[in-house]
């Protein structure tokens, strides 16, 4: 049995996640991962460029796919 099996069937049965476990789990959400992708983009490509406004919007997607987990 696997690791994520074991912690599957610890859920399943009523167990918290840890702090960090719950970390993991908002960064596996598929709305997360797509908006911490282009906004770790713009930010690259801000900084490479040196555009202040690439660059907010790339750390406003990022806060945004947080927000968005933590508000479902």
């Amino acid at each position: 049995m696997s690791y994520a099996q074991k912690k599957i069937q610890q859920y399943k049965r009523g167990k918290k996640p840890t702090w960090l476990e719950q970390r993991m789990l908002e960064h596996a959400d598929p709305v997360h991962l797509t908006l911490a992708i282009v906004g770790t983009i713009a930010l690259v490509y801000g900084l490479w460029i040196n555009n202040w406004s690439w660059i907010i919007i790339g750390l406003g997607l990022n806060i945004l796919g947080h927000l968005y987990t933590w508000m479902k």
